[in-house]
């Protein structure tokens, strides 16, 4: 029993804690049964009064006790000293638990079920007391499971959008929940605004306004307040009308022939409307649409270029929402267009155009249309504008000729002018009706000779032309006699005799009728013409010359004029030319000491006699130079030129070597520099050791450039010509001022007869035929070295350094273009004249007057020369030349 008790009591502590983690439980009182609502799932609270009714008192046993159970679902027991706490494990179970530290005191149920929905009584005994009752009634609330909507045919709507309806369509709507308890209020509602509100099941209806848009319904169903309500919402998808849709701008003038664009715009359309454009019953597709980005304005732009037919018609522009009834809007007016002015020029009443005589009173009307009025109207007549003078009358909108010539027919436009600019008529062309008037009033002299036919003509002016001509003769001899002519117009006369020379006359007749004044055609004889008078030549050459001649009398006719040109030697014709005038220029004639010349003038009776001149052409130019394969011709201008541009060179030249030998002179009294160091390396300077004896040199050969007093680099490869060495043991040694050597090519020409020399234009290409020689074996030096005079004499190298190197001008042939044997070593210390011209057997030298030749014979093999042929060399005066 203490066991049954000690549990009771844990389960009883068990349940209070857990009644105190529990929401709170909505109680209402009544006057004798409480009633207690809890949602489902949720704790419940019901309370029970253990208060005694006298003081000091406890309680000893609480006992519940619930509808249709015949034993207690909860106990709590004190008497025993200890609180025992006994649930019904099949009713309450661990769920329930009992509060005594609360006023009221509380049984509370936790995870309410709905089977514990009833009445309870909770009875409580005291020690002292009397036992108290309570009655409460346990509501358990129980949410709908779901809600359903059904549109207005009782169809299940299943979320989302509904529609789209059309705007101004009748909705009706119901919305039921089913399940819960108790029974649930059902409403509608829009925002926040209540449509309908009902139990268990509402219902509403309405009409789809524009205001509603996007109109969105929420249905709720609440069973407690304390349950959160369980709600469904409900798009409604609408088509809307436009609310209007307009051009912009409204009615305005429009100008004829400018492009103009008028904007017509749908708003609050839904869906977008299609816009179309109409010209009365014509629909026009210049269009382009714009949708604004909210969507709310469509917008279609017409671009039209009206006309003047376009005034008074509609123009409009017309909304259409497919699938939408009655959704065509409508907006247009009527369009006023303005334009230039549009005149029509006509004749007057009673005017026939094609029956207008000259001499009768022509009038002309113009009507204008316009808008706005025209201001001004004139008159052009060939695009002349026409002024009142005599016989022309201008008025506002007429004009008037009186008397009218066939001068006055051609082009009449009316011209008319307003706001916008100037219109003009098409032209009226007035044709003037007038008699045949010969074309040439002075008549037409004609010449023919005896026997000739020739052709006439009628030319008249007349409107309409002439039907008929009249043909007849008048002279001296006949008063006037008729000619029957086939050709209309045309006439074949023939000079038979003298006696038909004179009048041939004609005169032609039209509608109108027959010429008053006929054409004449004076008949004159006709000769052949005489023959020129004079001719004058000029501008002779050897192959060319210019004729000009005077013309004779032309026989009364068109001459013309022929050219014959001759050789006297064996009369050959050259050319045969002619022309309107008696001048020619004549070429092309070489070969030929002079010419004859035949000049006549004809026409088409016959040619005159021959003006014959005889005409000397200039001896041929001498040819001096070689053959040519070009032929240049020369005149008197270009030779004066090119003999002025000669002498100018001549005179240059001649200034600059004066120049040049004035300021390349030695001074006298300096003396040259000793030569520093001449046993060194090749690029040291050697000096002169005797002034006295360059100053004697320089003196006797003035055509030697004076010895330089400054030293001159000599180059990597020249070596020392002169050294004090064991060898030099001759007089020769001392004589050389040491120099490096400077050479020359000389523009000489060579003589043709020299046999050893090339006339090619290379490094050595010329060659004087004579040197004179300040020292007679330096020049056999120049010519084994470079075959060519020194620019500076006086920088002479010794002999052994004029040895060709390696790289010389003897290395190669293309170095050596004058094919020039190479001369063999030879020893500076033992030169002497006959080896000079052993090694140099083409070139014959003079020590005495310093001169050298040159042999005319082939060079053959160098031999050596004997003392006989070195004394003869100086007398062989006739092979050489001086030195300039």
């Amino acid at each position: 029993m203490i066991k049954i008790r000690v549990a009771c009591l844990v389960m009883f502590a068990v349940l209070q804690r857990s009644a105190e983690s529990q929401q709170d439980v909505i109680i209402e009182e009544s006057s004798s049964i409480e009633s207690v609502h809890a949602a489902l799932g949720r704790a419940a609270e019901l309370p029970c009064d253990v208060t005694p009714a006298i003081a000091h008192d406890s309680v000893a046993l609480v006992i519940w006790y619930k509808q249709g159970h015949n034993t207690p679902v909860y106990t709590f027991d004190t008497r025993d000293g200890v609180d025992t706490h006994w649930s019904d494990p099949a009713t309450l179970g661990s769920r329930a638990s009992f509060r005594t530290s609360t006023t009221p005191a509380l049984l509370v149920l936790t995870k309410i079920r709905p089977e514990d929905s009833g009445q309870y009584r909770c009875r409580v005994d005291f020690i002292k007391s009397p036992t108290k009752n309570t009655r409460l009634n346990l509501t358990v609330l129980i949410p709908p499971e779901r809600l359903v909507i059904l549109d207005q045919d009782g169809e299940e709507f299943r979320g989302g959008a509904m529609g789209p309806f059309d705007e101004g369509t009748r909705v009706n709507l119901t919305c039921v929940a089913i399940g819960g308890r108790p029974a649930a209020r059902v409403s509608w509602w829009q925002s926040h605004a209540l449509l309908a509100n009902s139990e268990s099941r509402a219902s509403v209806s309405f009409t789809l306004q524009r205001d509603l848009y996007p109109a969105t319904l929420t249905c709720q169903a609440v069973t407690d307040p304390s349950i959160s309500p369980l709600s469904e919402n409900i798009t409604i998808d609408m088509n809307l009308y436009p609310l209007w849709v307009r051009i912009i701008g409204g009615a305005r003038p429009l100008v004829a022939g400018r492009a103009v664009e008028i904007i017509c715009q749908a708003v609050g359309a839904r869906p977008h409307p299609t816009i179309s454009w109409w010209k009365g019953a014509t629909r026009l597709h210049t269009i382009r649409e714009k949708i604004s980005p909210d969507g709310n304005v469509t917008s279609s732009i017409l671009s039209i270029i009206p006309t003047v037919e376009d005034s008074g018609r509609i123009i409009s522009c017309r909304s259409v929402q497919q699938n939408l009834k009655h959704s065509v809007r409508e907006d247009g007016w009527k369009m006023e267009i303005q334009h230039v002015p549009i005149p029509k020029l006509k004749l007057g009443a009673n005017l026939d155009p094609d029956n207008i005589m000259e001499g009768s009173d022509v009038y002309l009307d113009c009507d204008v249309r316009s808008r706005p009025d025209h201001d001004h109207v004139y008159f052009t007549y060939n695009g002349v504008i026409v002024k009142g003078s005599g016989g022309v009358l201008v008025s506002r909108q007429s004009l008037v000729l009186q008397g009218v010539s066939r001068q006055r027919a051609g082009a009449y436009v009316c011209v008319a002018r307003n706001s916008l600019g100037e219109g003009s008529s098409d032209p009226l062309h007035l044709d003037v009706k007038f008699s045949p008037v010969c074309t040439k009033k002075d008549g037409v002299a004609l010449r023919a000779a005896r026997g000739e036919t020739m052709s006439i003509k009628c030319d008249v002016d007349a409107n309409p032309m002439p039907s008929s001509f009249r043909w007849w003769f008048n002279s001296s001899t006949y008063t006037e006699r008729e000619l029957t002519s086939s050709n209309g117009n045309a006439y074949d006369y023939r000079v038979n005799s003298s006696s038909e020379y004179g009048w041939v006359q004609c005169a032609g007749t039209n509608s109108v009728g027959r010429q008053t004044e006929p054409c004449m055609f004076h008949i004159l004889p006709a000769d052949r013409p005489s023959a020129v008078q004079s001719c004058d030549i000029s501008n002779v050459t050897h192959e060319c010359f210019l004729i000009e001649c005077n013309p004779g009398y032309d026989g009364g006719l068109a001459q013309e004029f022929m050219l014959q040109v001759f050789i006297v030697e064996n009369g050959a014709l050259i050319t045969n030319r002619t022309g309107m005038a008696a001048q020619w220029r004549v070429c092309n004639v070489s070969g030929a000491q002079s010419v004859r010349v035949s000049v006549y003038a004809y026409n088409r009776v016959g040619h005159s006699e021959p003006h014959t001149v005889t005409v000397g052409l200039l001896e041929h130019p001498q040819r001096h130079t070689g053959i040519s394969s070009v032929s240049v011709q020369l005149s008197a201008v270009l030779v004066s030129v090119l003999c002025a541009v000669s002498v100018l060179i001549c005179v240059g030249t001649l200034a600059t070597f004066a120049l040049c030998y004035r300021h390349c002179q030695p001074r006298r009294g300096e003396k040259p520099e000793k030569a520093k160091g001449r046993d060194e390396s090749t690029k040291d300077l050697l000096e002169d050791k005797s002034e006295a004896k360059d100053e004697k040199h320089s003196d006797t050969n003035p055509d030697i450039i004076p010895i330089e007093t400054k030293n001159i680099a000599v180059t990597e490869t020249a070596q020392p010509l002169l050294t004090h060495g064991h060898c030099c043991d001759r007089p020769i040694c001392d004589q050389y001022v040491v120099r490096p050597m400077q050479y020359h090519v000389h523009p000489y020409n060579i003589d043709a007869n020299t046999p050893s020399l090339s006339l090619e234009p290379l490094e050595l290409s010329y060659l004087p035929t004579e040197y004179r020689l300040p020292h007679d074996k330096v020049y056999e030096d120049w010519l084994r070295y470079k075959n060519a005079l020194p620019m500076d004499t006086s920088n002479l190298l010794p002999p052994h350094q004029l040895t060709p190197q390696p790289n010389s001008i003897y290395s190669s042939i293309k170095r050596n273009p004058l094919k020039l044997v190479k001369m063999p070593e030879l020893d500076p210390c033992r030169l002497e004249v006959s080896n000079y011209q052993r090694y140099s057997p083409s070139l014959q030298l003079n020590p005495e007057n310093n001169t050298a030749r040159y042999n005319n014979t082939q060079m053959n093999e160098a031999q050596p020369i004997t003392g006989n042929e070195r004394q003869q060399a100086p007398n062989e005066a006739s092979n050489t030349v001086p030195q300039r």
